[in-house]
């Protein structure tokens, strides 16, 4: 089977999806529309604000041996749920392959 082919054996879209997915279209403009540089700046202030507010509980690291980034020298070691799903993905992949292309 091809694409053409599972492509045209999708069922339309019902009227209740069609609306559903509309109606989350308008809500993501709308909420695009509020991201303006006023809105992006005001944000930031508050950001700035909060950082202040909280700068007694700060722990200074200046003591501790810590080095938060180090130009990419020592890779961070990959978690297990990265891993896992990574695994996951590789595997659909395959699987997907193989209904593409039955023969390879």
């Amino acid at each position: 089977m091809t694409l053409k082919q599972a492509s045209k054996r999708i069922a339309p879209e019902s009227l209740k999806t069609r609306k559903a997915r509309e109606k989350l279209l308008k809500h993501w403009e709308d909420v695009e529309k509020q991201i303006t540089p006023e809105a992006l700046q005001e944000k930031t202030d508050e950001i700035h604000r909060w950082i202040a507010r909280h700068a007694q509980y700060r722990v200074p690291l200046k003591e501790k041996n810590i080095s938060l980034f180090d130009e990419n020298q020592n890779a961070a070691k990959i978690s297990q749920r990265v891993t896992a799903v990574a695994q996951k993905l590789h595997e659909e992949m395959q699987f997907l392959a193989k209904a593409i292309h039955p023969d390879s």
